[in-house]
């Protein structure tokens, strides 16, 4: 099984010792590579990674806080500390990461963490290869559609229900402070009146989310909410998986061509909100790094028509973007 993987270290000669000793297992699939670990967070929601390798005593932004903003973006992200100083293990475990290497990083160390990997993630793929494949659940590449239990696409009750659950669904399993959620949908809204929104829209909501053939929750807290269900319902986690992974290309190709040839911006489509413009700009960059895969897999297996259609989709999409 191959890791897409991130590296935050900010001496550069280590950085780019790491790569290559990285580069060496086909393992590990490296997505970026930084030594300004706040170029790593802005680059972070683009890219996504299953495995990011940080040191931990770097300037302004330690190993330490970066995990902690990575986790809340991703929370099954999988951290592997690097530093020279044994005395931060205890630390570098507070934030449950699975293994603490001592530099230099040597072939056991990487191998260890691979055996990790392993356990954590094992080889057995959710998805067969190009099975019949029915659609997501929650549509988002180019529209926005939630399909009910009865197979056709959920009404809403209100735009704003729509929209709100858009928003949930960006952002499952985070914690989202109230007003942030009020300011955010209803933009100059008085005090007392965007909390009656928020919890009439909370409402409507619910009655939805009955209807759904999966189960989703929404829990509570004193001044904020958090969106919870199960991982794996839409086409952009799909997009996702294929850009962060060969083997996943390599296995469901024709699904691949299927979302690289058949989405046109932005994400949301018409719906595109005002707040969804960050996870479009990721979605292009997921874009750009899957059809560099497709045109890579096409040319591997001599067929230069398909290889030809991938990259005539990226010249237009090059165009679009000028």
């Amino acid at each position: 099984m191959t890791y897409a993987t991130m590296i935050v270290e900010d001496e550069q000669r280590i950085l780019a010792y790491m790569t290559n000793q990285l580069a060496a297992y086909p393992e590990f699939e490296l997505l970026g590579c930084f030594d300004v670990p706040e170029e790593a967070l802005a680059a972070f929601p683009a890219l996504l990674p299953d495995v990011a390798f940080l040191d931990i005593q770097m300037p302004r932004l330690t190993g330490l806080a970066l995990a902690e903003k990575l986790l809340r973006i991703k929370p099954d992200l999988i951290i592997v500390f690097l530093t020279a100083y044994e005395q931060y293990a205890l630390d570098a475990f507070k934030v449950e990461a699975i293994d603490y290497i001592l530099k230099p990083i040597g072939s056991d160390d990487i191998e260890r963490v691979l055996r990790r990997l392993d356990k954590l993630r094992p080889a057995a793929a959710a998805v067969a290869p190009d099975a019949a494949h029915a659609g997501p659940m929650i549509r988002c590449l180019g529209t926005f559609e939630v399909i009910g239990r009865d197979g056709s696409p959920v009404r809403w009750p209100t735009k704003k229900a729509e929209e709100l659950f858009a928003y949930f669904w960006m952002n499952k399993d985070r914690q989202i402070d109230k007003w942030a959620l009020i300011d955010l949908l209803w933009p100059g809204s008085p005090e007392n009146k965007g909390d009656r929104n928020l919890y009439t829209g909370i409402y409507r909501l619910k009655q939805v989310l009955q209807h759904l053939p999966v189960a989703f929750s929404i829990e509570r807290g004193n001044f904020s909410y958090r969106f919870l269900g199960p991982n794996g319902l839409s086409d952009l986690e799909e997009l996702r998986e294929l850009a962060n992974h060969r083997e996943a290309v390599e296995r469901r190709t024709e699904r691949a061509m299927e979302l690289f040839l058949g989405y046109r911006q932005p994400l949301f489509g018409s719906r595109s909100y005002s707040w969804s413009a960050p996870a479009d700009a990721a979605v292009d960059e997921m874009m750009n790094r899957l059809g560099e895969r497709l045109a890579e897999w096409w040319r591997r297996q001599g067929d230069a028509v398909r290889e030809r259609a991938v990259l005539n989709a990226i010249e237009a999409r090059l165009r679009e973007a000028e």
